[in-house]
């Protein structure tokens, strides 16, 4: 008889190991009906500055770029992390630059969201990455033909560094002052400025639904994040 209640115990104690074990895994599953990656690229507030960050220098040894992963922008979608130092992003200008200030995952931590909202936010960052895509590609285009044209400038004051015209530091010189010079006609180009209003709004839309979703002290908490977050929408 004791030994019977005795395996009983155990037969009980093991199967209480068991639930809680298993509840611990469901709680760390990001794919789970109600838990999130809060980490996830999607919930990254990706605005004009980071877009304008994506156009890289050109040098002596290379031509100006428009980052690749930037523009396909495929970082954005699904759970994948997005962090500092993620060795995937590392090296690119524009992420060595991003203010993890604005990842919303920081803000979402604090203000302890129920299942709906989780749903919600969630459906929101999807949204917001979707319509994002397309101005970035639209931003790619519009300043296509401006950078182009400084890459041939750019090989030309190589050329005369082989030429024996100019030395290799008067050329490190000159494209960087052609670099400046191009991101000038870029920020002044009126398509640009077009699509940084069309990427504001987007911005907007997204902070406003957020909000309309939140109850109490979550909004006082949420605007206040907003109000210290940088802003490259506003002059």
């Amino acid at each position: 008889m004791k030994s019977f209640k005795l395996l009983a115990s155990l037969t009980t104690l093991i199967a209480g190991i068991a639930f809680v074990f298993s509840a611990c895994n469901d709680k760390g599953n990001v794919n789970g009906p109600n838990q999130i990656n809060l980490d996830a690229a999607q919930f990254a507030v990706i605005d004009y500055g980071d877009v304008v960050n994506a156009v890289e220098d050109a040098s002596p040894d290379k031509d100006m770029t428009f980052n690749g992963t930037m523009l396909s922008y495929g970082f954005a979608s699904g759970d994948r992390g997005f962090g500092p130092g993620d060795p995937s992003f590392r090296g690119m200008p524009w992420f060595d630059r991003f203010n993890f200030g604005k990842h919303m995952g920081m803000i979402f931590r604090r203000l302890n969201l129920t299942d709906d909202q989780k749903t919600q936010v969630r459906e929101l960052a999807r949204t917001f990455q979707q319509n994002m895509k397309p101005l970035v590609a639209q931003f790619y285009q519009a300043n296509k033909a401006i950078i182009d044209s400084a890459n041939a400038s750019r090989r030309q004051i190589m050329n005369d560094v082989k030429s024996g015209k100019i030395t290799r530091a008067d050329a490190a010189t000159k494209i960087t002052a052609l670099n400046q010079a191009t991101r000038g006609l870029i920020e002044s180009n009126p398509a640009s400025q077009s699509i940084k209003t069309a990427m504001c709004s987007e911005r907007d839309n997204l902070f406003a639904g957020v909000k309309a979703i939140l109850i109490g002290d979550q909004i006082s908490k949420w605007n206040t994040w907003v109000s210290n977050i940088q802003n490259s929408c506003t002059p």
